[in-house]
């Protein structure tokens, strides 16, 4: 059963549309001027209220038309929009839709959907003829090779693809004769192209052994291929998952320690240890993450010399979690990254505080200018002192201009004024992005003055927002930084007219670098280290 509108009301909506019509359809600020309480209201006061009354239902009645007429647009879009779609795909020409399919090729790249995308270039081959037409006349979608095919696929794929770069992909969570191939019969096939590789993924789940022979996380096959050329390989992942210590073999020498890899630019490991006998000097960014399912130590001399000897290195992001507690003696070489540009640093679950502070110490960045933490700690350490040592360190890279804080994963809110400490330790930054709860729940005063230029607030409760708003306001020695919010709803209306221009409302996509680096000029300064993907000839 619909709503009802009272006549009164309908009559008012009629003289509206009435006057706008004689308006010939223009709508101006006086259109209901015209619409009054009764006539026989002599106080004015009960007047307005009268027409005050008139108004709000003018109002709902619209809001009732309104919500009829987004019901049956939302019915009619969702009928017509498979017809609409098929059209307008009809309508474009090969080569964009050509682009688009590749686009998704590369959107399949990303870690969430890296895997299970072996059917990506076969489903959209099966839509329809032209479809088909394009999409074998498309080498790039072709490219993506792993284990989980059969041989005949793998076979087919690489004539597909043509001359265009390869991305090989290792795949062993299972006992491996849960995939289509073994190890042995994928390198088998693959290895003959491999001066087409462009990428290379080793994901291992399962230990490798034999009766007599533990090989843990470096399955036999690898083995049997030491001294691979890869001329056009830029980017290398190498995970153990599930990793256990007591079933891996630390003895077994890397499987690609002797790999000619001249472009390599990208390296991702997962509880991987790097050193400087691997081919890592051309490397532009590292990703490394220390996870075991149980406390663990970690020796990462070799790991930290593997990146010192990386001269080109500008990106680094490293992942701590579960990490065992260091002996009193415990030290670090002192770690030289001479061309290091962006560091992010995750520490997560429960993590040796001797170990955090002594790592920290030892890296040596004297260009770096963005800075990234995330915090996601046991809630039996101390989150105040241990933050505030965090901070500490970051005082000795003398060109910081960027500075991110991520404690979204606390489960309480830490109660003190972190940004103010942020603001005394660290006064020269430029750009700040903090996220999490409770970061500024009480006011306080700067004693100098900083050099911020825009503070980015994400993930803030209503009372830390407004907090640093209205010392930002009070206090000069915030000087004029922009405040970047999410949502002024966070805001009263006075902080909001206080701040005038100041706040600003930026949209950044979120990630692990959010507000630190471009994306468009790191991926800018990568491809120009590297070289572009583009197709190339066997010579």
């Amino acid at each position: 059963m619909g709503s009802r509108i009272d006549l009164t009301t309908i009559d008012n909506l009629i003289d509206i549309w009435t006057r706008i019509k004689a308006n010939g359809g223009i709508v101006d600020d006086g259109l209901v001027d015209a619409i009054k309480g009764s006539e026989d209201r002599v106080d004015e006061h009960e007047a307005k209220l009268a027409a005050l009354k008139n108004l709000k239902a003018l109002r709902n009645a619209q809001q009732l038309i309104l919500r009829a007429t987004e019901s049956k647009i939302f019915c009619l879009q969702k009928e017509t929009s498979m017809t609409t779609l098929q059209r307008g795909i009809h309508s474009l020409p090969d080569d964009v839709i050509r682009e688009i399919f590749e686009t998704g090729h590369y959107g399949l790249s990303e870690p969430r959907y890296r895997y299970g995308s072996e059917s990506y270039p076969v489903n959209l081959s099966r839509v329809n003829r032209r479809f088909r037409t394009i999409a074998m006349d498309t080498p790039q979608i072709w490219s993506r090779l792993s284990n989980a095919l059969t041989a005949d696929q793998l076979e087919y794929r690489i004539e597909q693809s043509k001359f265009t770069g390869l991305t090989i992909i290792i795949m062993v969570h299972l006992d491996e004769d849960q995939y289509a191939c073994t190890v042995a019969e994928f390198l088998k096939i693959i290895t003959p192209f491999c001066h087409r590789w462009h990428h290379f993924e080793y994901v291992v789940g399962e230990p490798d052994r034999t009766e007599d022979v533990y090989f843990g996380y470096t399955y036999r096959a690898l083995l049997d291929y030491p001294h691979l050329d890869l001329p056009h390989l830029t980017s290398f992942l190498w995970q153990k998952c599930g990793y256990d210590q007591w079933v891996d073999n630390p003895y077994v020498q890397a499987f690609c320690k002797l790999w000619n890899m001249p472009k390599l630019a990208s390296f991702e490991g997962l509880n991987v240890l790097i050193n400087p006998l691997m081919t890592v000097y051309n490397l532009v960014s590292v990703t490394l993450e220390f996870h075991a399912d149980h406390q663990k130590e970690w020796d990462l001399d070799d790991t930290l010399a593997a990146l010192a000897s990386s001269t080109r290195l500008a990106y680094l992001c490293i992942t701590f979690a579960r990490i065992a507690p260091s002996p009193p003696n415990f030290q670090l070489p002192p770690t030289l990254l001479q061309n290091l540009v962006s560091f992010t640093i995750k520490l997560l679950k429960k993590v040796d505080e001797q170990f955090v502070f002594t790592f920290l110490s030892a890296l040596k960045m004297p260009v770096l200018t963005a800075m990234w933490i995330t915090l996601d700690l046991a809630p039996q350490m101390n989150h105040v002192r241990f933050i505030r040592e965090v901070i500490s360190t970051s005082r000795s890279h003398p060109k910081l201009q960027k500075f991110g804080l991520d404690i979204t994963g606390f489960e309480h809110s830490i109660l003190w004024n972190l940004v103010l400490t942020l603001g005394r330790l660290l006064p020269s930054l430029r750009e700040v992005t903090l996220r999490g709860h409770g970061l500024c729940l009480s006011a306080g005063h700067l004693h100098s003055p900083v050099a911020w230029q825009l503070v980015r607030l994400r993930g803030f409760d209503k009372k830390s927002c407004e907090m640093f708003c209205m010392m930002a306001f009070t206090d000069a020695h915030w000087g004029s930084c922009k405040i970047d919010v999410e949502d002024e709803r966070n805001l009263s209306a006075e902080v909001v007219h206080n701040l005038g221009d100041r706040l600003v409302y930026e949209r950044i996509p979120e990630g692990p670098t959010y507000g630190i680096h471009d994306s468009e000029v790191y991926w800018g300064i990568i491809d120009a280290r590297i070289g572009s993907e583009s197709d190339y000839s066997e010579d």
